[in-house]
């Protein structure tokens, strides 16, 4: 891993807790978290087309008018927060805000009734096709591994074990290609389980190439 990557990182989590610290957006302070991670914590999944947005309906907030196209996952919560087709968000970056373009297409894993910047929103154009993959059913299947973040230049050395995938924030490879999965063994002992990171051909193609 570059080092000069570590510590900018470093330094930009070091920044959010500072705001964490003297903002009241709860949200600002996470930890980089895969697509998968933020699929299994999520209230709601789901591709939404934003039609506009008001800075008036929720004081200090912007209010998205949204229609949900598709929903991979809803909670009871996900269910009462899109109820009217709304997400909030702070009206600022600098609180955490996140901006919507109108007209466009996101996949959304939010949790709680803001949505922030340690929420997972991305335009569904610029996913690849394993993320893709990876909302609309693969990552459900990994949801009893965990997806645990690791740093350093030793730490993907161990990637998988019984109940969890390491994955480092740069790592392009099992973020865009890979869903950390559960798989079962057969042996004399008896079955055993163990998590591992799927290997797709885009993944093996990332791999050979990083």
């Amino acid at each position: 891993m570059d080092v000069r990557k570590y510590l900018s990182l470093l330094a930009l989590m070091l920044l959010s807790l500072l705001a964490f610290q003297s903002s009241p957006v709860e949200a600002c302070s996470c930890m980089p978290s895969h697509p998968q991670t933020h699929f299994c914590n999520a209230d709601y999944v789901v591709i939404i087309r934003v039609m506009r947005k008001s800075h008036r309906l929720v004081q200090n907030n912007i209010a998205y008018k949204v229609e949900v196209k598709k929903s991979y996952k809803m909670n009871e919560s996900g269910q009462k927060l899109l109820k009217h087709g709304r997400i909030v968000t702070p009206n600022s970056e600098a609180m955490c805000g996140v901006n919507l373009d109108i007209g466009k297409l996101y996949v959304i894993a939010g949790r709680g009734p803001y949505l922030n910047s340690c929420s997972y929103v991305k335009e569904y154009l610029k996913m690849s096709v394993v993320e893709r993959r990876g909302f609309a059913g693969a990552y459900r299947k990994g949801c009893k591994c965990a997806v645990e973040p690791c740093f350093g230049n030793y730490c993907l050395e161990e990637r998988q074990s019984a109940t969890a995938c390491k994955w480092s924030p740069f790592a392009k490879c099992e973020t865009d290609f890979s869903a950390c999965i559960p798989s079962h063994y057969r042996t004399p002992e008896g079955i055993i389980s163990k998590c591992h990171w799927r290997s797709t051909p885009a993944y093996k193609k990332c791999m050979a190439d990083p």
